[in-house]
């Protein structure tokens, strides 16, 4: 049987968490803003392990809640069984949570939004240079020889 006290620290993680994985999405905004692929690489890989982590949070509290007598409430459902001395200590770790999640939510619309456009810039530029290496004339008018096919193995005689 979990305690109170247990499910105050799970809230307290899950908020502490929240900040840290914040600043991973803002690292990963800065990066993906200066095309630094490397470091947006390592933050995705961050990123992938922190959902893990916040899973097996968010599953703890599951569990703690449940065993509390409140499985399925919302925190403001929560804050009216309890008394009085946990309601002021527990309401605002709610919402510093919930400004901890909005936060984090907005950072991380912001990154998918930068990774978007910078994907459709690359892909625009790709389309650019292959039409060019394409094209059958070149920006003079002039016509082009067309490029010479590249000999597959197969082509070889024995």
């Amino acid at each position: 049987m979990h305690s109170l006290d247990e499910f105050k620290a799970v809230v307290g993680d899950l908020i502490s968490f929240l900040e840290e994985f914040n600043q991973i999405e803002r690292e990963k905004l800065d990066a993906v803003q200066r095309n630094l692929v490397t470091f947006v690489e390592e933050a995705m890989k961050k990123e992938q392990a922190g959902i893990l982590k916040l899973r097996g949070l968010d599953k703890k509290r599951e569990s703690i809640q449940k065993d509390l007598g409140w499985e399925g409430m919302s925190f403001q459902q929560i804050l009216s069984q309890v008394n009085d001395v946990d309601r002021e200590e527990l309401g605002p770790m709610f919402d510093k949570l919930t400004d901890s999640l909005h936060q984090f939510n907005d950072s991380r619309d912001s990154a998918q939004k930068a990774l978007e456009i910078n994907l459709h810039h690359i892909n625009a530029l790709l389309a650019k240079k292959t039409a060019e290496e394409n094209k059958a004339y070149n920006s003079k008018g002039n016509a082009q020889k067309p490029k010479k096919a590249t000999r597959h193995f197969t082509d070889t005689k024995i």
